[in-house]
């Protein structure tokens, strides 16, 4: 299993997710952040003649974090380049990482099984 993790401009985000979501990915996490480092020129911990709202408004990206089956990886990233390059800097990043394991805890299921929907238990993780 592997884990992606992709820093993409904002305004990419919907196209990008929507693609991975035709690509099969099994799911996507979403999270805005801003950065500091890895290509990403202004430091909005600098001090700075633009108001902090401002600086903070241009740097904001978002953080794609996806796990998938070591099948998968090579069309996702795919996706996500695709997706999310113009051909300026300020593009994004992708990053992969190994997955050791993975449980969904609604019913114990492993691995890359974890990943995929399995059908609702009734009863399970409700209180009677």
């Amino acid at each position: 299993m592997k884990e992606i993790k992709a820093y993409i401009r904002r305004n990419e985000v919907n196209e990008v997710v929507e693609n991975l979501q035709r690509a099969g990915a099994p799911g996507v996490s979403v999270i805005e952040m801003h950065p500091v480092g890895y290509g990403y020129e202004a430091n909005p911990f600098q001090p700075h003649g633009a108001r902090l709202v401002d600086r903070y408004r241009y740097l904001t990206i978002v953080k794609l974090e996806i796990m998938c089956g070591d099948g998968q990886i090579d069309r996702l990233l795919d996706v996500i380049q695709r997706s999310s390059s113009t051909g300026n800097p300020g593009d994004g990043m992708i990053f992969v990482s190994e997955i050791v394991d993975a449980v969904r805890i609604r019913d114990g299921a492993r691995g890359e099984g974890a990943l995929r929907t399995a059908p609702a238990t009734p009863g399970i993780g409700r209180a009677s």
